[in-house]
């Protein structure tokens, strides 16, 4: 009654009040889901042993094994050696089963990890989170990986695996039908044949395969068809990758991933480390059958599931009433429905709105693409293409048309040999060239390395001669005082035409006339206007390359360097290490990719860091000759930094005298990177603050502590350093910037 009668000013001040506590509460919860998404995920860390100095002297293949448990590490009930059924799954433990296998004839170095040990089933996905990162962290030590997993949700987790390890390096999984210790057991087996697959490097490449009773199958295909023989695992439709035949181990087919191999879309978009475990939401199957009802996919909604996926009779056909629960789900829910069949092999297509066709995917590989694609994406048109492509994963080889007319021999004309021009080529040279390319066919025509002319397939539909003169007077084209800084090149074709497709041209050119400030830059002359007009072109070391669609006279001149923008990343905003990526870009430190994305949480490799901190450094001249004894492995782009970072002694490589460009480099060696580059004073002495101090080996601890102490890096979740834990673009970048800072 009380509340009735308020007065009017009582009103007027109370609900303003009222709204703004609302108001508070809601930008609260807003502010607070901002920082969960823009934080950086705590991600797990794990204790891979390091490789022992006897394995890293040692010619052989260093494999790791993986370890869930499962039957191959089952102990036989009553310790009856005939309960080939009645078993404790995940008994023993994978160092002991290691040291039980042969060796006579040793295959590898093996290390081994206990992830866990009991049952496949007993995982959790986001256990299957922990262990893919597991993998992948042992990946960057070893040179492939076994994991070892009980075979009742085997195909899950391999699949699991094949889609989001990173590596490209062979992993292997296996287990057994029968435990260790029974007559008769496949396990030990299967384990010794996994790591002979996995150190034989065959299945590089190949993403996840799955290894069981001396067959290879391919993550993606493999299923399991049997409760209890050992010859359960199948491939339905596309057939076994490969077979163990006694020491050989032998590939028969390949894969779309290993298709892919070294092309940038072989990995696929789910990288875990760019997501919480807390992000894999609910998907969930269910099963058709005649008269089907639909209380099972309500029940599912409720329970929570952002997927469902439906394993349908025939082509992928459900009943009326699961169809009239699927509609509601979608439009009420916003569900995402993947269709399967339940038949055990066939292609789905079609779909529609809310329904993804799910190729030839069996329901259970199905859920983990589900599940993975909302894990990184709400959008249905991404996740549908996600299927069509990384899910679908059938094979594209773009193979080019044969010639018409085989290519000639690029034939110089007799005229004599002139000294090379300013293009700085020294020595006795043609200045003249011609070659006659056949209609639609490539061809390429070069006078010694000064200047080089491709034209692809397709330019043009008929023959045609093309020629390049080096001219030695300029006619009076080019003043005496430009900033030429190669010979004058006319190049012309027979044929009035325009080229279908651009051809490429690339001129050599004298770095020692580029002064400081400046760059080469690609010129072609415009007969009309009688002037100079610049194309541009990419610089690499002394030579510049352009593409054009016509035929002129071309040069190359210095160019005084334009002051470019700071571009904009798609893929930075509100990353906390936003404001240190732009600045690295803006000094020229670091570059982001064509796509427009900078990759903040990419793990970086050693060569990359080396790249990064020399640059950052501004180093000059020569490096140190390198001796490493993988030399071949360091790519051009980054020697040069390598080589003066050997020089500053900020790098000096492996007990092995390897330098292992190619691995990503661990925190523990990007600070002591640091704390060389930056002249830090180590203690040898030290002992950290961090908890895991432990963990860290005595030749880091001075570098951690001194580089730590300066602000420079700080510790992750629970004043861990996680020594062995890799750096991502966003974390080298950040430290590389703060070591600046406090130079």
């Amino acid at each position: 009654m009380t509340i009735r009668s308020e007065s009017t000013t009582a009103k007027k001040v109370f609900i303003p009040l009222l709204i703004m506590a609302l108001l508070s509460t809601i930008l609260t919860g807003y502010a607070g889901s901002v920082r969960a998404e823009t934080a950086a995920p705590q991600l797990p860390t794990f204790d891979i042993p390091a490789l022992s100095e006897e394995h890293k002297a040692s010619p052989l293949p260093n494999v790791i094994v993986v370890a869930t448990g499962g039957t191959i590490a089952g102990k036989a009930s009553n310790n009856d050696p005939t309960n080939f059924q009645s078993y404790a799954a995940g008994t023993y433990k994978m160092a002991d089963m290691v040291a039980q296998l042969p060796g006579k004839n040793k295959i590898a170095d093996v290390s081994t990890y206990q992830f866990g040990n009991k049952g496949s089933s007993g995982y959790s996905m986001k256990d299957l989170y922990d262990l893919s990162l597991a993998v992948d962290a042992a990946l960057e030590i070893y040179d492939s990986a076994v994991v070892t997993t009980g075979t009742d949700t085997m195909e899950e987790i391999a699949y699991f695996l094949d889609l989001t390890v990173q590596s490209e390096k062979p992993v292997v999984v296996t287990g057994s039908m029968r435990p260790w210790d029974v007559v008769g057991t496949d396990a030990p087996a299967n384990l010794y044949q996994a790591i002979k697959v996995a150190g034989s490097g065959k299945t590089k490449w190949f993403g996840t395969v799955v290894m069981l009773n001396d067959v290879i199958h391919a993550a993606r295909e493999v299923t399991k068809s049997n409760s209890h023989r050992t010859d359960t695992f199948e491939t339905p439709m596309f057939g076994v990758l490969g077979y163990v035949d006694d020491a050989a181990v032998r590939m028969y087919r390949l894969n779309a991933r290993a298709l892919k191999a070294g092309q940038a879309d072989w990995k696929t978009p789910f990288a875990l480390k760019n997501i919480s475990k807390d992000n894999l939401p609910i998907v969930e199957i269910v099963y058709s059958y005649q008269e089907a009802g639909g209380g099972a996919i309500r029940a599912l909604v409720a329970d929570g599931a952002k997927g469902i996926v439906t394993a349908g009779t025939g082509a992928a056909g459900i009943s009326s009433k699961m169809s009239a629960a699927r509609s509601a789900a979608i439009k009420d829910h916003g569900v995402t429905f993947v269709s399967t069949t339940r038949t055990g092999s066939g292609t789905i297509t079609g779909g529609g709105n809310g329904i993804i066709a799910g190729d030839n995917l069996n329901p259970q590989h199905a859920r983990i693409m589900l599940m993975l694609s909302l894990a990184f994406s709400n959008d249905f048109a991404t996740v549908k293409n996600w299927f069509e492509t990384v899910g679908t994963q059938d094979i594209k080889i773009d193979v080019p048309e044969t010639p018409e007319t085989p290519t000639p021999t690029p034939t110089p004309t007799p005229t004599p040999p002139v000294e090379g021009g300013t293009g700085g080529s020294g020595g006795n040279v043609p200045n003249k060239g011609q070659v006659s390319i056949g209609a639609g066919s490539a061809g390429t025509l070069g006078l010694d390395d000064s200047v080089t002319v491709s034209i692809p397939a397709g330019a043009t539909k008929e023959q045609m001669l093309l020629s390049i003169e080096k001219l030695t007077e300029t006619g009076g084209i080019v003043e005496p005082s430009s900033k030429r800084v190669s010979s004058i090149f006319e190049i012309l074709k027979s044929i009035s035409a325009d080229f279908f497709v651009p051809v490429t041209l690339t001129f050599k050119f004298d770095t020692a006339l580029i002064k400081s400030g400046q760059t080469a830059s690609v010129f072609y002359y415009d007969e009309v206007k009688k002037q100079w007009v610049e194309m541009g072109g990419t610089v690499k070391d002394n030579f510049i390359t352009v593409q054009s669609d016509h035929f002129t006279k071309f040069a190359v001149f210095a160019v005084d360097k334009k002051v470019e923008e700071v571009p904009s990343f798609t893929d930075i905003s509100k990353h906390w290490a936003e404001a240190a990526i732009k600045e690295a870009v803006a000094s020229g430190i670091v570059k982001g990719y064509e796509d427009g994305t900078f990759k903040p949480n990419k793990t970086v490799t050693r060569a990359e860091f080396s790249v990064m901190l020399m640059g950052a450094l501004k180093a000059d001249g020569a490096g140190s000759v390198l001796a490493f004894a993988d030399n071949d492995k360091i790519a051009t782009w980054a020697k040069e930094a390598v080589a003066q970072a050997v020089k500053a002694d900020i790098i000096s490589g492996y007990p092995d005298g390897t330098f292992r460009p190619g691995a990503n480099i661990l925190r523990m060696e990007m600070v002591s990177m640091i704390a060389s580059g930056a002249g830090l004073t180590l203690d040898p002495n030290a002992t950290t603050s961090f908890a895991d101090n432990k963990d860290i080996p005595a030749w880091a601890k001075g570098a951690i502590k001194a580089v730590s102490d300066k602000g420079i890096i700080q510790g992750r979740t629970g004043n861990v350093f996680a020594p062995k834990a890799t750096a991502t673009r966003a974390d080298a970048i950040t430290v590389i910037m703060n070591m600046l800072k406090n130079k």
